[in-house]
């Protein structure tokens, strides 16, 4: 009896086992917070010659033979019999993308696969399967039936790129099949309680003769026009901090779009996409995005990866500055830009992610893409994470930064700043 109800609990527990163990989704944007992390001190500096041989791996296939008169004399037997194996199998080879565009296409309701059925059928290599899902193989060569009014009389419409035919749908324009009834607003008068105490207290807080004609302030120096010694990724932001940052702008901007570090960096931002796609987390964030939320740093990786960081410290170096030091300062500021001018329904699209309301309707999708959706939830996080000090300090120079951006074009060394 008892070896009996041993096997029964060892079937329980491996059972919760699998259960627990068997899926490898997030538990939810939170986890990828550890992949949005950069310590300029202690993180290991990247080789170059590295992520060369990384590189490899992502090589095109190499079919051996550039022309026919490679495959005469010496060509590699083994891998003619490979191929030739590969060609005699009837089995069918699942192409890369194939489950997400299946994926893709069963979240979209088919009223829309008039507009995207016609362009799958143009890609190269696009999977057989793919093509011939119901809805979709009834597209090729058909030019969509539902079109906005906005375009319909366009003369010779009809021969428009199936890559536009997504600009022909109502939704395009404005213009829906169904009527969305809001709410109408109720006026309403609050209701107000007088409070006796309002104004003695206003008096304790605000000194009334700072409202006299006349009256000038005392000019005290206070820590907001001092530096900030040794700055760190954990210290706030000064005002003087800000100006000493500002002042770089021009120069570094300048060296890093001449013509040679323009080169060097944009390869160094593809080979080290590509080694981020190593990583267990990092490989569901989109590429690019690590460079949108830490630009600054970022940068200053790059400089030292390529070897230029001497050059770099010599621009910021005028200010004082070491490249880490301006690295968390540059970052600090643009996020405090960022924050500053932030829109509402941002701020609210981040609480909720931050609260999980959208965790349930991903559930619903593939792992991957899952991880995926998640991941650039905490990316947007990240994006918009600067302590209210920060942001104080930064409203004291807005001017003078939004200035620089607008002579800049709103890029600051090959990054896009972009404000939500």
């Amino acid at each position: 009896m008892e070896r009996a109800n041993l096997r029964i609990l060892r079937k329980i527990v491996l059972l919760l086992f699998c259960i627990l163990f068997s899926t490898n989704v997030k538990a939810g944007a939170s986890d990828f917070a550890p992949f949005f992390e950069i310590d300029l001190e202690n993180d290991e500096v990247l080789k170059m010659e590295d992520l060369y041989i990384l590189l490899k791996k992502y090589e095109v296939y190499d079919k051996k033979y550039g022309d026919f008169y490679d495959l005469l004399g010496d060509f590699d037997a083994e891998f003619a019999a490979t191929i030739a194996s590969y060609g005699m199998q009837e089995k069918r080879l699942k192409g890369e993308s194939e489950d997400l565009y299946i994926e893709f296409l069963s979240h979209i309701p088919k009223k829309y696969y008039q507009y995207l059925g016609p362009q799958l059928f143009e890609v190269p290599n696009m999977s057989e399967k793919v093509l011939n899902l119901p809805g979709i193989k009834e597209t090729k060569n058909k030019f969509p039936t539902r079109i906005a009014n906005a375009v319909k009389d366009i003369e010779n419409i009809e021969h428009v790129s199936t890559h536009l035919y997504i600009l022909l749908m109502p939704e395009a324009w404005g213009e829906y099949d169904e009527e969305i009834e809001y709410p109408q607003n109720v006026s309403y008068i609050p209701k107000l309680i007088y409070n006796k105490d309002l104004g003695p207290t206003l008096r304790k807080l605000l000194n009334p003769k700072k409202f006299q004609p006349g009256y000038k302030e005392e000019t005290k120096l206070s820590k907001s026009d001092l530096r900030t010694l040794k700055p760190t990724k954990d210290s706030l932001l000064t005002s003087a901090d800000i100006k000493a940052f500002i002042s770089t702008i021009d120069e570094v901007d300048e060296w890093a779009n001449n013509d040679e570090n323009r080169i060097l960096f944009s390869r160094a931002t593809i080979l080290w996409n590509l080694h981020d796609k190593e990583d267990p987390l990092g490989k569901y964030v989109p590429s690019g995005m690590l460079d949108l939320v830490f630009p600054c740093s970022r940068f200053v990786q790059k400089a030292k990866m390529l070897g230029k960081d001497k050059e770099l410290g010599a621009i910021v170096g005028k200010q004082g500055f070491t490249i880490n030091e301006w690295g968390y300062t540059c970052e600090k500021t643009i996020k405090a830009h960022k924050v500053a001018n932030v829109r509402a329904q941002i701020v609210q699209f981040v609480r909720e992610i931050q609260k999980g309301y959208y965790d349930y309707e991903i559930r619903s999708l593939s792992n991957f893409t899952q991880n995926v959706r998640f991941a650039t939830m905490q990316g947007i996080v990240q994006d918009h994470k600067a302590p209210m000090s920060d942001v104080l300090e930064y409203r004291k120079n807005r001017k003078e930064f939004t200035e620089k951006l607008k002579k800049h074009k709103g890029s600051l060394f090959g990054h896009k700043i972009m404000r939500h």
